[in-house]
């Protein structure tokens, strides 16, 4: 009798980290998380990380109290959200796909 154990592991080790400037683009009314573009000389780096083509991403994470307002330039530590993060929305709004805020600081 052979056993075969397969098993497929989610390893955060190998999940793609990025540092951008971005602006934000004020709250989304769908999930209520700060929406941030990304400039378009960044698509390939991001389109690695999250495997979509948008410049326009809602930021989970990303401190409503210090960086809602719009037309902020940011420095962002970002990676693809992971399942297990995202959470139901509205649909009231057009819906961007996610990222993860790592870290962020305000650009001058």
């Amino acid at each position: 009798m052979t056993v075969a154990c397969i098993s497929c592991d989610n390893n955060d080790d190998e999940t793609a980290i990025d540092v951008f400037i971005v602006k934000t683009a004020g709250v989304g009314i769908d999930c209520n998380l700060i929406l941030i573009d990304f400039s378009e000389r960044d698509r390939v780096r991001i389109k690695k990380i999250t495997n979509t083509d948008g410049l326009r991403y809602q930021a989970l994470n990303l401190d409503k109290n210090n960086f809602s307002n719009e037309g902020l330039t940011l420095k962002v530590k970002v990676r693809k959200t992971l399942n297990s993060e995202t959470f139901p929305c509205t649909a009231a709004g057009f819906g961007y796909p996610w990222v993860t805020v790592l870290e962020a600081e305000l650009r001058q």
